[in-house]
């Protein structure tokens, strides 16, 4: 990463080669969570915790 600032929920980052990347951070990880995967249609079990919702929720994007 060459640089980055936060501003509010966004944080911009310019990396290495240049390219600019704009990230919005939740106040409700887990909820963002289950909105994406009500989005992509995967099933997940509600009494996951935020780090296996979000492990899972990677490897079904990913294909694993």
């Amino acid at each position: 990463m060459k640089k980055a600032a936060r501003v509010g929920n966004y944080m911009i980052v310019q990396n290495d080669e240049g390219a600019i990347v704009v990230f919005r951070t939740y106040d409700n990880v887990k909820g963002a969570l289950r909105e994406i995967s009500e989005a992509i249609g995967f099933k997940y079990d509600p009494a996951w915790t935020t780090r296996q919702l979000g492990s899972k929720l990677i490897d079904a994007i990913n294909g694993k």
